[in-house]
């Protein structure tokens, strides 16, 4: 791509999201974000979406990941879980924490753990998150074991972090730095929790070492939320088919799954 068609893309894009920013979050906060990010200026912005509150980064994926987040992406699979059994929601891959404000909407009760392996991005997910009593976040990445692990920026955006050691899309990812990672049953037992109702998995292809060995712990899941990242290693989609073996697994909307178990199968 040319100079000036890279140009005409970014000032496109800025427009969109300016016009999307006015009628959301109004004049003066669309006014400062667009500013911004026609000047070049890499700053944080506060921004309502969805009639939430925020703070978003110029240059980078937040906006994208927030609209989304905050504009229904998860309605669906509230309607289909209407009640929790453990009060107990998993989410992996938090980014800046904006699933995770509709999940504690969405269920004020239920304790709510946010995992976010980046540092950037965690230091974000916690201001973003500050107002929900309820949302305890965890600067670490889920895994199938515990202990240290290399985050790798792929070139994707802020959201696009994984802890793959070589991604199939981009096998030169750059090392950004340590994070702890956790497991499941670490955090059942860190939570004092028999289960977790909803286990949200959207990890950049860490899904599939989280799966693929058909781990126990999912006997005591009530319902995965997952997106699969086979284009970031190949068997992701196979390794939750087999993970999920004898539940009850529908598309959602969107480029997400959802996996339940039988007795909280929605009808």
């Amino acid at each position: 791509m040319s100079i000036v068609a890279r140009i005409r893309t970014k000032f496109e894009r800025a427009i969109k999201y300016g016009a999307i920013l006015t009628r959301e979050s109004g004049p003066v906060d669309a006014g400062r974000w667009l500013a911004a990010s026609i000047l070049g200026k890499k700053t944080t912005v506060p921004v309502t979406i969805g009639g939430t509150r925020v703070h978003i980064r110029t240059f980078s994926s937040d906006l994208d990941a927030a609209t989304v987040s905050l504009r229904g992406e998860l309605d669906s699979l509230f309607k289909a879980v209407p009640d929790l059994e453990h009060g107990f929601i998993v989410d992996g891959g938090g980014y800046i924490g904006t699933a995770a404000i509709e999940f504690a909407k969405a269920y004020p009760d239920a304790t709510v753990v946010t995992l976010e392996p980046s540092q950037d991005n965690f230091a974000l997910l916690k201001r973003n998150v500050a107002a929900y009593p309820n949302i305890h976040p965890v600067n670490a990445a889920l895994s199938n074991h515990s202990g240290k692990i290399e985050l790798r920026n792929r070139g994707t955006g802020e959201w696009g972090f994984t802890i793959v050691e070589r991604p199939d899309d981009h096998p030169d990812s750059r090392v950004l730095h340590e994070v702890d990672c956790v497991t499941i049953p670490e955090l059942m037992e860190r939570f004092g929790k028999g289960g977790v109702d909803i286990l949200k998995l959207d990890i950049e292809g860490g899904e599939y070492q989280l799966l693929k060995d058909k781990p126990g712990w999912i006997a005591d899941v009530g319902v995965v939320c997952i997106e699969l990242h086979d284009r970031i290693v190949g068997g992701c989609s196979e390794a939750f088919q087999g993970a999920t073996e004898g539940r009850v697994n529908r598309d959602m909307d969107g480029e997400k799954y959802l996996s339940f178990r039988h007795d909280r199968a929605a009808a």
